[in-house]
């Protein structure tokens, strides 16, 4: 019998699959190598991302259904063909428009050479699912409390326990299935270098159509991400209005640090970016501002790499990139800077639509591990401040441990005056400090981030 050929981007998504679960690869990375070496475009993309998103993403779904199917446990099998049998299994759950014979015969295809048995193995339980798996899901996922909850959404317990906690069911569980969407493709536009009407000219001729976001009303009439557009189309990345610098991939939530940071500050101001890779926020820092200096500080030599590179290419001149621990920048600096960005590295919990296994590498620990860090990087930060000068502190979670307690805790010890940035924007008020900003996937539609401002006294 003649073999089924497999189309490149199912192909591709077992790649990266497997990437992630037997070599450890993170979920963007792997995603931006094997698109590139399939050369894949337009709705070959587009079927690549949902394919490897949604089975990343719904694994704990996917997982109860296989395991009801068959007898081999599932971390018995080798890496192919799990991976195998979750890209059946998800478009046979999820996708209702592919075919029943695609989604088995080219999983069962995905197979063949990796081992005595595994085609068989895996065309028996696509076959048994392709007529159970809807009443095994809703089986699993009716189950009661946590666990009914985990299968349906597909998160680890510890996760939704954890959101429960803090937000309460109703809010939780609007942000466990807004995780589950795919998440808005917005840019900015790099003043710097072009208007709106001139970015979204260069973009239609590559195919990308372009719209004005939603924005908070704000009493002084601040929009609070005022070089923000959605678009829809071919990769960003690929565009020449991207290549030539005059936009750059990134969400309305993160825009809004920066434009917090930079209100009311003058031009010409001295700033300081402590954890700056891979650059958005630097450069809408340097267009807003203006900068008479910028200092711009990342560890990881790698991501240091890219932030240079999106200097580069974004044409901000003159920025000072530092390789190093942000808490050791030597003493003679401190009192330099009228604006000091600390964007913490955080749990990224208000980013689980956008990188689909975050949600299975975080740990329960994770949070209070990082907050100490955080306290550390957001009081040295105080430190490099002027007296005056402003310091905006942000992460893209909502844990209580990483927003309030880490800003509270460093106003209560240093000689600081926290801002009131819900002034600013009512809208984002978040409710458990009201000075700070937080933005809610569910009700904002963007990802979650919480920024708060601290003067220096």
């Amino acid at each position: 019998m003649a073999h089924r050929s497999v189309s490149p981007a199912r192909r591709a998504a077992q790649r990266v699959l497997v990437a992630i679960e037997r070599d450890g690869v993170r979920f963007e990375t792997a995603l931006r190598r094997e698109a590139a070496r399939a050369g894949l475009d337009g709705r070959d993309a587009a079927l690549l991302w949902e394919l490897a998103s949604g089975v990343t993403k719904r694994r704990r779904s996917l997982d109860v259904v296989i395991a009801a199917l068959s007898r081999y446990p599932l971390r018995s099998m080798p890496a192919e063909v799990r991976t195998a049998l979750r890209l059946g299994v998800y478009q046979l759950l999820f996708l209702d428009r592919i075919p029943v014979h695609a989604a088995v015969g080219e999983s069962v295809e995905l197979v063949r050479g990796s081992g005595a048995g595994s085609a068989g193995l895996v065309n028996a339980v696509l076959r048994r699912a392709s007529d159970e798996v809807g009443a095994l899901f809703e089986r699993a996922a009716g189950a009661a409390g946590t666990e009914g909850l985990s299968v349906r959404s597909s998160y680890p317990p510890w996760l939704i326990d954890t959101l429960v906690a803090e937000w309460g069911d109703d809010v939780a569980q609007a942000l466990l299935a807004q995780g589950n969407e795919v998440p808005e493709r917005c840019l900015r536009v790099n003043t710097l270098l072009a208007s709106a009407p001139e970015a979204t000219a260069a973009l239609r001729q590559d195919g990308i159509t372009v719209a004005a976001p939603p924005a908070p009303s704000s009493p002084a009439g601040r929009c609070a991400w005022p070089q923000a557009l959605v678009y829809e189309g071919p990769a960003l990345e690929r565009s020449r209005a991207f290549r030539k610098g005059w936009v750059t991939p990134q969400s309305r939530a993160a825009q809004l640090v920066s434009v917090a940071a930079a209100g009311g500050v003058p031009a010409g101001a001295a700033v300081a970016d402590l954890c700056a890779a891979p650059g958005a926020k630097t450069t809408h820092l340097a267009a807003l501002l203006s900068p008479r200096r910028l200092l711009a500080v990342d560890a990881d030599p790698q991501r240091a790499g890219q932030l240079r590179a999106t200097l580069e290419r974004m044409r901000v001149g003159g920025a000072e990139v530092v390789v190093g621990d942000s808490t050791r920048l030597p003493d003679h600096l401190d009192g330099s800077f009228d604006v000091v960005l600390v964007d913490a590295p955080c749990s990224g919990l208000g980013t689980l639509a956008a990188r689909p296994d975050l949600r299975w590498r975080r740990r329960p620990g994770d949070a209070e591990r990082l907050a100490e860090s955080q306290q550390a990087l957001l009081s040295r930060a105080v430190r490099l401040a002027r007296p005056g000068g402003r310091v905006t502190y942000s992460v893209c979670t909502m844990t209580r441990r990483e927003t309030v307690d880490v800003v509270s805790a460093v106003a209560r010890d240093t000689d600081v005056e926290l801002d009131d940035l819900g002034a600013m924007f009512p809208a984002l008020r978040d409710r458990r400090l009201g000075a700070a900003l937080l933005t809610l996937p569910p009700r904002d539609g963007t990802s979650g981030f919480f920024v708060a401002s601290l003067t220096r006294r």
